[in-house]
């Protein structure tokens, strides 16, 4: 069966009743097509099944076999079968099919038709879907009708040439000189393509650039005369040709965005239009956000960048989720360098936090956390943190790893730092990682006094008494639980009187401590955690408990199926340490005995090994030890690495990217100059490691949006490491992974010139040698060199640093890829450090040995204070 015509075609379709029979009529219906493409040769029959398949393809459904009709049709001689034939094309074929060459004689004969609409059907073909082989034979064809006559073909000419530039950009010379005649003319649609072609040419051509800054005044002079002058022709909600503001505007922010001279020349013009444009209506208020986007793009007045946020925070009110949506992705790209004005937006970025779209919430969450700073930082936190339960479950990783960094960074009192970690491990401790886990642990452990352990240990108790849910809150409190039993059933001060509100402190900051003269209930044997987790607001009971009430709520972690096995166990050396510190209580040690006797039965290895062994701890036998061995561990030593304040803002971290740079290629002499010896194996490493840097471009590295943490070993199956994005997964982990230890040899005493030995795994050691040389006193000179203590020869040895972004980084090639057995390889790295500051490094170490892919990610930061 066949419809003969297209609208009985449609009528079927429309009279379906189900998919099925929907299919079945266009299946029915393509099987006649095809039947009439291998029979028929008539133009008519031809034309009609074109339609039909355009309407087939617009349902979704596959048309691939009429590509070849569409192009007999786009050759033939009446106008209605160009029309269809060309609408085909441009449908059903992309630049990639090789079919399309055979196109190119159809699109030239057109181009040469004296009918304009025919050219113009010619001259869209080809800016849709003209490949690079089409191009290349029609790109004089295009040049001769940007000078046409007749200002339609001029028009599509100029979106041709658009094409043509995008596809061989070095074709775009051809086009450079005619800019400044297409800007002058006086129709709106030749000027708009105009305003696309230069902008295209900017972007591509470094002549195309200069000659549309020398075009900066003619660009000036028709956005005044489009503010000032009313067209109803081109009048759209009140702004006279809005289309055609917002692509002079565009293009002002391309040309104007390296040259001082072209700045000077656009601010007034910017200044007019952000203040006459009304942007009461979607019209005006996308006019307002491309002269916002503009003025922030360019050297602009510090008012006028001013007046630029201002006009972004009013989007942030707006009802439309995309101009909010667009505000908040602008203003956290401004944020990096106009901080003071978008800070004055806070309370709105504030409330996006909560809005129910959630593209709204993830790029308010971001600039949120590019706004926190020192002054900010206990309101922020404080808001980030009411928002964190209901946040999206994608979002929480990253919400609480950057929440730990925003505390670390700018939390000035020791006691507000460590209560809103507790605050971040109760709400989202399953999200923390284990780094930030040992931060917040030696802290309490190292810089708190006994007053603040009690009142940490108090708090893990009453939160651990709500709610075990949360793994990382399990961790923590079951471990400052165990350390400081004693200090946490002594009885002080405080345990009978309200918390004394510390110096600087509001209200929310003690909403976690809650009033302590409120006793906590006594609770049965039920598994903990069936009582609801606290809520943000509401106030912590932080009386003194008994001993016996600590050796119970441990006791029901190490058994409850709620916590993890990891949680389990250190809930049983929990119990053993607290059988220390209640030597005095009887029945407390009577409790832990019990506690640990009913897991020496236990059906997981280590757990029953723990429990008999504490078990044999607490008998009398063992009386002379036990204290010894259960007593405080001390600080743990830590070299730390702090976090940088890039990441807490993702568009930061992208821009910080865009400072590393690479040294060029090392000549053989260079290596010699190091003593160390040249060979001619070496020198072809280097050369083809030059080739290697050379292709890798800085731009690879703006994907860096991932803030999940990541751990410090990754052993991945065999890759190529000389991968251009290798240095951008160095640095999107965002978590910086724990500090190395360091060991230094050949000792001198300025810290210079000696080697400290960072790396060792996997049959490589690593080692740096810090130098400096007197004429460049800012600059760190470091000799990395990889020993091979191996039995397999090393291949495709690829060594990544990242630096501090008050720092800046020359890498240069290793002096070779391939280390045989029992030798090594160098390379030099350059820092960079005006600002003094300590040098802290991040590696990524990749080779292949044996087959195997190997990569290591380490930080250090070890050397002495002097090597800045």
């Amino acid at each position: 069966m066949s419809f003969f015509r297209l609208k009985d075609l449609i009528r079927a379709v429309r009279v379906c009743k189900t998919a099925a029979d929907e299919r079945s009529v266009i299946q029915r219906e393509s099987a006649a097509i095809r039947t009439s493409f291998k029979e028929a040769d008539s133009h008519d029959a031809r034309y009609v099944n074109v339609q039909k398949l355009l309407y087939i393809y617009l349902l979704g459904f596959p048309v691939q076999f009429g590509q070849l009709e569409c192009l007999k049709l786009a050759a033939s001689a009446r106008f209605s079968d160009k029309r269809v034939g060309y609408l085909g094309v441009t449908l059903l074929l992309d630049e990639k099919q090789e079919i399309l060459t055979l196109l190119t004689n159809s699109l030239k004969t057109d181009m040469n038709s004296a009918d304009d609409y025919v050219v113009g059907l010619a001259l869209c073909t080809l800016a849709n879907v003209g490949s690079a082989a089409v191009v290349n034979d029609l790109v004089d064809e295009v040049e001769r009708l940007l000078g046409s006559a007749r200002s339609y073909v001029r028009k599509k000419a100029a979106l041709a040439a658009v094409r043509v530039v995008r596809r061989e950009p070095e074709l775009a010379a051809a086009f450079v000189g005619r800019t400044r005649a297409l800007l002058g003319d006086k129709h709106h649609g030749v000027q708009l393509a105009a305003m696309a072609l230069a902008t295209e040419l900017s972007v591509h051509s470094q002549e195309g650039i200069e000659e549309a800054r020398r075009l900066v005044p003619v660009v000036v002079r028709q956005l005044r005369a489009l503010l000032g002058g009313a067209s109803p022709e081109h009048e759209v909600g009140g702004i006279n040709d809005p289309f055609l503001v917002a692509a002079a505007l565009r293009l002002l922010g391309m040309v104007a965005r390296g040259s001082q001279d072209a700045a000077d020349e656009a601010n007034d013009v910017l200044t007019q239009v952000a203040t006459q444009i009304v942007g009461a209506k979607n019209v005006g208020t996308a006019i307002l956000y491309e002269c916002a986007v503009t003025i922030l793009a360019i050297p602009s007045s510090q008012a006028l960048r001013v007046l630029a946020i201002n006009l972004l925070g009013t989007f942030l009110e707006n009802a439309d989720n995309n101009v909010r949506y667009v505000a908040l992705a602008t203003l956290s790209t401004a944020v990096i360098t106009e901080a003071p004005a978008v800070q004055r937006h806070r309370q709105t970025v504030v409330r996006c936090m909560r809005d129910p779209d959630v593209s709204i919430r993830r790029r308010a969450i971001d600039l949120g956390f590019a706004l926190i700073n020192a002054q900010n930082v206990r309101p922020m936190v404080a808001d980030i943190l009411r928002v964190l339960p209901h946040a999206d479950a994608e979002l929480r990783p990253s919400i609480v790893y950057r929440l730990s960094a925003a505390i670390a960074l700018f939390g000035d009192l020791l006691d507000w730092r460590i209560e809103r970690m507790l605050r971040v491990l109760s709400l989202g401790g399953a999200h923390v990682n284990s780094r930030d886990l040992f931060k917040f642990l030696r802290l309490v452990a190292t810089d708190a006094d006994e007053g603040l352990q009690r009142r940490a240990a108090r708090t893990c108790f009453a939160l651990l008494e709500r709610d075990v849910s949360q793994d990382k809150m399990v961790v923590a409190g079951v471990w400052l639980i165990g350390e400081y039993a004693d200090l946490l059933v002594a009885a002080d001060h405080a345990a009978t009187s309200p918390v004394a509100k510390p110096d600087g402190l509001d209200a929310d900051d003690l909403d976690i401590l809650g009033a302590l003269g409120k006793p906590i209930a006594k609770k049965d044997s039920s598994p903990v955690g069936s009582i609801a987790p606290l809520s943000l607001d509401e106030d912590l009971p932080l009386a003194v408990p008994a001993p016996s009430d600590v050796v119970r709520l441990l006791a029901a972690i190490g058994r409850s199926p709620a916590v993890s096995r990891t949680s389990r166990h250190m809930a049983l050396t929990a119990l053993a340490k607290a059988a220390g510190r209640f030597s005095a209580h009887p029945a407390a040690l009577a409790s832990i005995k019990d506690a640990l006797a009913a897991h020496r039965r236990s059906m997981d290895a280590e757990t029953q090994a723990r429990a008999a062994e504490f078990d044999k701890l607490l008998g009398h036998d063992l009386d002379a030890v036990r204290a010894g061995v259960v007593e405080r561990m001390p600080p743990p030593e830590y070299v730390d690495v702090p976090y940088e304040e890039y990441v807490l803002n993702p568009t930061a971290m992208r821009m910080k990217a865009l400072t590393i740079i690479r040294r060029p290629p090392l000549q053989p002499e260079d290596l010699a100059s190091s003593d160390r010896e040249t060979t001619a194996a070496a020198a072809a490493a280097v050369a083809a490691a030059a080739e290697v840097a050379k292709q890798s471009v800085v731009s690879d590295l703006l994907n860096l949006m991932d803030d999940a943490p990541t751990d410090n070993d990754v052993h991945s199956p065999p890759a190529n490491s000389n991968s251009p994005s290798a240095l951008a997964d160095m640095l999107a982990a965002s978590a910086l992974s724990p500090s190395v230890s360091v060991s230094v040899s050949a000792s001198d005493s300025s810290g210079f010139n000696c080697d400290y030995d960072v790396h060792s795994g996997n049959g490589v050691r690593l080692t740096l040698r810090p130098s400096k040389s007197p004429q460049h006193p800012s600059v760190v000179e470091i000799l990395a060199t990889f020993f091979n203590d191996g039995d397999a020869a090393l291949s495709d040895l690829n060594f990544l640093v990242a630096v501090p972004k008050s720092q800046k980084l020359q890498i240069s090639p290793p002096s070779a890829q391939t280390i045989p057995c029992g030798l090594s390889a160098t390379q030099l790295v350059r820092v960079a450090n005006p600002s003094k500051t300590p040098i802290r490094l991040r590696m990524k170490l990749s080779f292949v040995a044996d087959g195997r892919a190997h990569e290591s990610m380490f930080d250090f930061g070890g050397f002495p204070e002097n090597v800045v």
